[in-house]
């Protein structure tokens, strides 16, 4: 496994030589990862990664990481000699529809110890459904990892890297034989007893605790804070008052309220109706905590060669110019790659396959 970060103007030269130059130096997939910064022409891309002959696989995000610094500008290829089985799914007409296209593409693949690399378009609402039914299909066999693809701004626009060209509006797999670990942790903490999510559409919470979710969480976090909800600001207010999604036997699920309207919040991924929730509060040392969790849960006793980092786009924004500290966390030797997201994918040791969002997540990588 070859790692190579790029500025923006070399990106697109030095991914048609990698993909041309495959063969010869034994190359047999590829992973991309973009900055949301990062130039990229759509119709030249398709081109390209039509006529590549090994998978290629991975996204545009808001910042990604190499060797213990992020960027918000330019992108990371990394040369994998594993073999690489891709699928793209963009029909989520029904979980059977998913189900069927999964066991097509994938049904005959032995999971057992692979890693299942899982990149989707952040602001796509069928995410749970294609996580559910590739969970049924591969269980707790292979180790799973990955993040939502997208900017800040939430807009939709082609971004993820497959062999169809770019993509929106879809989930991208790949699975290799390739020895992996993975950590999973946050470090924020309820200040609320749980909350009844009494309505909610997808992403929508409309009610909890049967009154208006807005004005419910708007009293608690005016509360905690001592402040008056600031509307004109709300990503920046929120962004110290998640979510956590009750799960039983493991760490709440968290969940990232980006905007409100008629007194609805959207989160960045669902929350089931029914679900109880807890508002949650953290501060920098309880993040950082949270960082170490992640890289203790991915060790083992095997050597780690490298390190995959997807780690939420909103630590770096609560935290500033301390992120520095969170990624010595993470990657105290300075030798992993990664990306900072809209939502992160994993598995956390033998649970379900789930989305976090405002997470840390460490992927321990045994072989080259």
């Amino acid at each position: 496994m070859n790692k190579t970060y790029l500025k923006n103007d070399s990106f697109f030269d030095a991914l048609q030589n990698n993909i041309e130059a495959a063969k010869d130096n034994a190359t047999n997939s590829l992973l991309v990862l973009s900055s949301a910064n990062q130039a990229v022409d759509t119709e030249k891309m398709n081109a390209l990664l039509k006529s590549s002959s090994i998978p290629v696989i991975g996204g545009i995000f808001p910042e990604v990481i190499f060797e213990g610094k992020s960027y918000d500008q330019g992108s990371i290829i990394i040369d994998m000699e594993q073999e690489m089985k891709t699928l793209v799914i963009d029909d989520f007409s029904s979980n059977e529809a998913v189900e069927a296209l999964l066991e097509k593409h994938l049904g005959e693949l032995d999971p057992n110890g692979k890693t299942v690399f899982v990149f989707a378009d952040a602001l796509l609402d069928k995410k749970a459904m294609v996580f559910e039914e590739l969970y049924n299909l591969f269980g707790t066999l292979p180790r799973y990892i990955g993040g939502g693809a997208g900017t800040l701004e939430f807009n939709s626009f082609p971004c993820l890297y497959t062999n169809r060209g770019m993509a929106e509006g879809s989930i991208t797999i790949g699975i290799c034989d390739l020895d992996t670990s993975v950590g999973v942790a946050h470090g924020w903490e309820p200040i609320t007893e749980p909350l009844k999510v009494t309505k909610a559409e997808g992403n929508k919470i409309i009610t909890l605790n049967w009154k208006p979710a807005m004005q419910v969480y708007q009293e608690i976090v005016e509360k905690h804070s001592g402040q008056p909800f600031d509307y004109d600001n709300f990503f920046d207010t929120t962004k110290s008052y998640p979510f956590g999604v009750s799960k039983l036997d493991s760490e709440k699920i968290v969940r990232d309220p980006y905007m409100t309207e008629n007194d609805m919040i959207f989160t960045l991924d669902t929350i089931e109706e029914g679900s109880h929730v807890s508002v949650l509060y953290g501060n920098t040392e309880s993040l950082l905590d949270g960082a170490s969790k992640a890289r203790s849960r991915a060790e083992s006793s095997k050597e780690i060669k490298n390190l995959f980092l997807i780690d939420c786009i909103s630590r770096v924004l609560y935290m500033g110019e301390e992120f520095s500290a969170e990624l010595n966390k993470l990657d105290a030797q300075n030798i992993g790659f990664g990306a900072l997201t809209l939502g992160e994918i994993a598995n956390n040791g033998d649970s379900f396959l789930e989305v976090y969002n405002k997470t840390a997540v460490v992927c321990a990588i045994h072989d080259n």
